[in-house]
């Protein structure tokens, strides 16, 4: 494996060939190793101690869909492990550039980006790119500054949420894909770390090029021929509004129920009738699921005078901004998106934090000193553009805290059967039965994504789940997804990528692996990273779980807190991570 390391505090940079890593296949097994060999779980996630690794797979720029780069990093958000994904062009500029991954550690003494072009990696001054307004304009301005390759290149940077120290600042990567959760813009802040700008030039063979022509069109002819991607095409994520919303499953007004009465407004459909502008793919990707709006703001008082901006727009961020906030129209919920975007909110966690303060601004727990005068109300778009605002500006303690995250919210404010909160951050917007709840419990990075326990749920509608089969099923699709998110492919396409067509990929480009092999392999990064959590101090807990979950009836009824409490305690024992918050 080819890895770059970065020394911020020391300016220093090296490239080496580290043989010792080929045997961890890529993506996030091969991050797993050297993260954990070189981030203390004690660290602190806003210090010089804190380490970033980037991965891409043995699939990146060979297949359709190997399109993600994996990140690891210790959150701020929660003090686990941090662990996103990211699609656009970054994983295969990186390839291209001859690197398998890249450590970032240290810290600047002033604001700096890294270019990497091929062999040369050099770390540049950005105190000019630090606060900007927009992350869209230090886009611009990386791109005049570092015009090498064109169309090739990927920028990743930060918004001025991560240079605050929001503590669920993201990372945009290409303008419509980001690292979206657990706080990488906040680490990024921490190490006065800008941006990255990276392209490549670089080509390789494979042994059998027949072998692995052949394997790249049954991947292709899948994807192109069958219907498994066709949803992602057309309506993207923002398909599942609709149908989610049937089931009573989709949050609304900060989960008080799971219907959103003003679904029309807001649905897939509806942005795809009335405000889509064009879909994107990201690199080596037939499918073009990204969904770009258009969006036009009076900007003066003149009528016809207006800004017109694109926003990107899927599923989580109409449910964070809609129909939990009780937004009404997709243009208004497309405002919130695009301010929000705009300065590198995680927007799932900004959604949930804006709905607690809703609860809390209207049952008293805050005043209307606490926000300065914004009154927080369910539905009213403008109040919470101001607050958005206000929460960049850190412009005191109430709305300082709230860049701070959940937990610290409540710890300030109280207001705990309010705060939706799993791991520390906001969940996704799927209220589907117990599995989406203990999935993001267990999932090594509380996301939906790990284990897909909201598909559990719905695959399992009208029969009886019981609490040890949800966690033994729940462990192995996460470590199926541990092989697939090393490959690393997009996880749409997981149903494409079965175990016959991986094995058949990774033989043609020289990777002799068998379906036991990869297993163990997941096995291992699956122990390696649950042991990092365990010496971090995570602990588990039902007892942080708003009572607003339990009294919101989800296709499976009422969820039952026994339940809960059975499957943690069970996956504690599998886990060795102990019972009980901190």
């Amino acid at each position: 494996m080819k890895i770059i390391d970065i020394d911020l505090s020391k300016r220093k940079v090296k490239a080496t060939n580290d043989h010792t890593l080929d045997k961890y296949l890529g993506g996030v097994i091969l991050a797993t190793e050297i993260f954990t060999k070189n981030c203390s779980p004690t660290a602190d996630p806003l210090s010089e101690d804190n380490v970033i690794v980037f991965a891409n797979g043995p699939l990146t720029a060979a297949f359709p869909t190997a399109s993600k780069t994996v990140a690891l990093f210790k959150s701020p958000l929660n003090n686990e492990l941090g662990e996103s994904y990211a699609g656009g062009r970054l994983a295969s500029a990186l390839r291209f550039a001859g690197y398998d991954g890249l450590i970032i550690r240290g810290k600047a003494t002033h604001p700096v980006y890294i270019a990497v072009h091929d062999d040369s990696i050099t770390i540049k001054n950005a105190e000019l790119l630090w606060n900007l307004r927009s992350v869209f304009a230090v886009g611009r301005i990386l791109r005049d500054a570092e015009p090498q390759g064109p169309g090739r290149r990927s920028f990743i940077r930060s918004g001025r949420a991560g240079d605050r120290l929001v503590k669920y600042a993201n990372i945009n990567v290409d303008n419509y894909r980001h690292f979206g959760r657990l706080g990488l813009g906040a680490v990024f802040g921490s190490k006065n770390l800008k941006a990255l700008v990276i392209e490549g030039t670089k080509d390789f063979v494979y042994p059998d090029m027949k072998a692995y022509k052949k394997a790249y069109r049954e991947i292709y002819d899948h994807l192109k021929n069958s219907d498994d991607m066709d949803k992602y095409h057309i309506l993207g994520t923002a398909a599942g509004i609709k149908s989610i919303n049937a089931m009573g499953a989709l949050p609304t007004r900060n989960f008080s129920s799971g219907k959103f009465e003003h679904i029309d407004k807001i649905s897939g459909e509806f942005f795809a009738d009335n405000l889509l502008l064009r879909k994107i793919a990201c690199s080596q990707c037939p499918v073009g699921c990204i969904h770009v709006a258009y969006l036009r703001v009076p900007y003066k008082k003149e009528e016809y005078d207006v800004e017109t901006t694109f926003v990107p727009y899927d599923y989580e961020l109409i449910y964070a901004l809609g129909s939990n906030l009780g937004i009404e129209t997709g243009s208004d919920v497309l405002r919130l998106i695009e301010i929000a975007d705009r300065n590198g909110f995680d927007i799932i966690s900004l959604g949930g934090i804006l709905a607690w303060a809703t609860d809390a601004y209207q049952e008293g727990i805050i005043t209307a000193t606490d926000t300065m005068g914004v009154n927080f109300e369910f539905g009213d778009t403008i109040n919470y553009l101001t607050a958005i605002n206000l929460t960049i500006r850190r412009e005191n303690d109430f709305y300082y805290t709230l860049g701070e995250g959940i937990d610290a919210c409540v710890e300030k404010y109280g207001g705990e059967q309010y705060a939706i909160r799993i791991g520390g951050q906001t969940p996704a917007g799927y209220m589907t039965g117990p599995a989406s709840i203990i999935g993001h419990m267990i999932g090594q990075r509380h996301s939906h994504l790990c284990n897909a326990g909201y598909s559990y749920d719905q695959k399992a509608f009208g029969k009886e789940l019981l609490p040890k089969e949800v966690v033994d099923s729940l462990i192995q699709e996460e470590k199926w997804r541990l092989i697939l998110n090393s490959l690393v492919v997009c996880l749409f396409a997981r149903k494409v990528f079965n175990i016959e067509r991986t094995l058949k990929s990774l033989i043609s480009i020289g990777k002799d692996y068998s379906e036991k092999s990869l297993l163990k392999l997941a096995d291992e990064a699956y122990q390696k990273k649950n042991q990092w959590k365990k010496d971090a101090g995570q602990a588990f807990s039902a007892d942080k779980l708003a009572e607003r979950i339990f009294r919101l009836k989800t296709p499976h009824g009422f969820i039952k807190k026994e339940f809960i409490q059975e499957a943690i305690e069970y996956y504690s024992k599998l886990s060795s991570i102990p019972l009980n918050s901190k």
